[in-house]
């Protein structure tokens, strides 16, 4: 039985547009070459798109560069948010309907001031979530098992007991399932995860 249910926030609640994923991919490939100092080339890309498989997040790819952990956050939360992302009705009353069944939550990479302006853009009202952790809130970002700890230790509950929604594999649904919790993955399909869909309302065929 699901008790409380933490969702991811880029990609999960917000919903990435062709536009997005452009200007979100040449961000990713320029600040990869501004570091290591030279162009972005196709060579220089596939380089990092060798090393974002390796680790499994922007984040820790900069951070196994020897990085903070919030700097590739910092170049992040230069996408104009309020641009790219808008509200989208199902998501926020599918969030809505949820609550009235078990808690819910956001655990979240961003940093705090970029979930605050994200969930603005997107209006949906923080006061629907009982928890909010962000990439500031823990020592190493997902997919490290930082956050997932934490998570577990917030809400005291088991794992099992605990459902994380995210919409990617490797970030979000191979981690929390080494903790133990239930997964679901939104917006595709795995086997991976113990929950896929297409529509964010079906997360509502769980109860």
């Amino acid at each position: 039985m699901i008790k409380h249910i933490w969702f991811d926030v880029d990609g999960t609640l917000t919903i990435h547009t062709p536009e997005f994923h452009k200007v979100h991919n040449a961000l990713r490939y320029k600040t990869y070459a501004d570091f290591i100092k030279k162009p972005v080339t196709k060579e220089l890309m596939e380089e990092y798109e060798t090393l974002y498989k390796k680790y499994g997040s922007n984040s820790a790819v900069f951070r196994s560069l020897g990085l903070p952990s919030d700097y590739w956050q910092k170049y992040f939360n230069t996408i104009d948010e309020v641009k790219y992302f808008k509200p989208n009705i199902v998501v926020k009353k599918t969030l809505e309907q949820l609550k009235d069944k078990v808690p819910i939550s956001i655990f979240t990479n961003v940093k705090p001031e970029r979930n605050v302006s994200t969930l603005a853009a997107i209006d949906v009202k923080p006061e629907l979530f009982t928890y909010i952790i962000t990439g500031d809130d823990i020592k190493e970002r997902k997919p490290a098992l930082d956050g997932f700890y934490l998570m577990i230790e917030k809400t005291k509950l088991p794992p099992g007991e605990i459902l994380y929604v995210g919409d990617r594999v490797d970030v979000d649904i191979k981690p929390a399932k080494l903790v133990g919790m239930k997964t679901c993955l939104v917006w595709s399909k795995s086997d991976e995860a113990d929950y896929s869909f297409e529509n964010f309302e079906d997360l509502l065929s769980i109860f």
